[in-house]
């Protein structure tokens, strides 16, 4: 039921507006099942586009892109939208769940380019830059391929604030680690946060790049619950999932999500191991292969257990 890929589009430049345009085309084609709409902008004024998909009362959100070099997953959400269009136009089952049920049940939010900036930067260079951030001394320091931040050099995933807060953060703008002159000072992570707020999501899957692993546990109360979830998806993908002990600080947004909600929040590692760069493009099938059900899954699981 898998059509097309939009993998062509992780060597386009500029990406974020192929990305925008891309979007706009597939809610355009797809007008009965999709919508999507801007939520926000980013530090440089780039829009950061929501798409939604389905109509239950059940919301998921799906995200991904946080930091600039792991935009492969950009890439993957705009497939994963496509492929579950393309199984509610074909009224097609997967798992045995009936994907037009499932779309009558479940409210889909993905949100493709949280930080559209970075991805920019770290995918086409400084010349897609304003002019007024080229000159920042934070930018002639290092590799654009290591780059994580946003153009301010704040790390998005550090930008979340909770009762027990990462101790390895930078001290100033940079590649990584920046948390930000204050907790949800950046455009990027405000825009989730009012999104959220907004739809009191169910469950969310936050996206990022290397390691193969699945992350979920930030001291919640259900731990139970959110374990077995957090154990389906491992056995779908076939990735590790992280013992809870290595999981008891951060800021970043499933952290924020678990600890603020007390409801189901996964972040999903896609790729094997690739150092401080990006992803090659060459690992893209085998990410999409073990992630294309993630979404169809999760959701189904939040749903039955009456979150």
């Amino acid at each position: 039921m898998f059509t097309k890929s939009y993998i062509n589009l992780y060597n386009s430049k500029p990406f974020s507006k192929n990305i925008n345009l891309a979007i706009c085309d597939l809610t355009r084609n797809n007008k009965d099942i999709l919508s999507s709409y801007q939520i926000g902008s980013s530090v440089q004024g780039t829009p950061i586009l929501a798409v939604e998909l389905g109509c239950g009362s059940t919301k998921i959100l799906v995200q991904a892109t946080h930091h600039a070099r792991e935009a492969i997953n950009t890439i993957l959400l705009l497939d994963q939208i496509n492929y579950m269009v393309n199984l509610y136009n074909n009224t097609a089952v997967v798992f045995g769940i009936n994907i037009r049920e499932l779309l009558n049940r479940i409210t889909f939010i993905f949100v493709p380019l949280v930080n559209p900036d970075g991805a920019d930067l770290v995918l086409n260079g400084k010349e897609f830059i304003c002019k007024e951030y080229q000159d920042k001394d934070y930018l002639q320091r290092v590799p654009f391929l290591s780059w994580k931040s946003n153009i301010n050099g704040v790390d998005l995933n550090r930008n979340y604030p909770t009762s027990n807060p990462s101790t390895d953060l930078a001290k100033s703008p940079g590649s990584e680690g920046y948390p930000g002159p204050y907790y949800f000072s950046e455009p990027e992570t405000d825009v989730l946060k009012t999104l959220t707020e907004c739809y009191n999501f169910n469950g969310t899957i936050s996206y990022h790049s290397s390691g193969e692993e699945i992350y979920w546990y930030f001291n919640q109360t259900n731990e139970y619950r959110d374990l077995i979830i957090a154990k389906s998806i491992a056995l779908l993908t076939g990735y590790k999932l992280i013992p809870k002990e290595e999981s008891t600080t951060g800021n970043g947004y499933k952290d924020w999500f678990i600890e603020n909600y007390q409801k189901p929040s996964l972040t999903i590692e896609v790729s094997p191991y690739v150092g401080p760069t990006i992803v090659p493009d060459e690992n893209y099938c085998a990410i999409l292969e073990k992630n294309i059900n993630v979404p169809i899954i999760f959701a189904d699981l939040v749903y039955f257990m009456g979150i």
